[in-house]
């Protein structure tokens, strides 16, 4: 039989590699530099997001879309999953699984200009979104909103 031995080095014969040294520097703090920076290296908003219109081409119009699954006869599922396929995933959020809409409809309001809102739902869901819009406090004009109704007796979609 053949038998293998393994050794291990001492410690004498292991060295260390000297560390560099961390070299600070002076950060641009002008507006066009920072914005500059920001279209070089993304950073993500206070809620995790990476948007804005320089992400955009000039002939596109983003899309967010807000889906009661749980509406009326629940056909959002179906809905929501046939969004998904045609749009970033990111851009459809399910308010039955996902929550509350304020964070991301902060996020994309701030860095979207141009922002279109899709709301699939009933009356009641609507109005969530609509109460969350007003909650941003932000100036007019707010983003065009169409709405797919969803729900059982869809009155709001009917009169508007």
């Amino acid at each position: 039989t053949t038998s293998t031995s393994t050794t291990t080095p001492s410690t004498s014969t292991i060295k260390e590699t000297p560390q560099p040294s961390l070299i600070f520097f002076d950060a641009e703090t002008s507006k066009r530099a920072i914005q500059k920076l920001s279209r070089d290296a993304p950073v993500p908003n206070r809620h995790g997001y990476i948007l804005g219109d320089e992400f955009v081409s000039t002939t596109s119009t983003p899309l967010l879309v807000f889906i009661n699954t749980r509406s009326g006869p629940q056909q959002g599922l179906i809905v929501a999953n046939q969004l998904r396929r045609l749009l970033n995933p990111i851009q459809v959020w399910d308010l039955g699984r996902d929550g509350d809409p304020a964070t991301v409809l902060e996020s994309f309001c701030d860095g979207f200009s141009k922002l279109r809102l899709l709301v699939c739902g009933g009356d009641g869901t609507v109005s969530w979104i609509l109460s969350c819009l007003e909650g941003l406090k932000r100036e007019y004009p707010w983003p065009a909103m169409a709405i797919l109704p969803l729900g059982t007796g869809n009155d709001l979609a009917r009169v508007h």
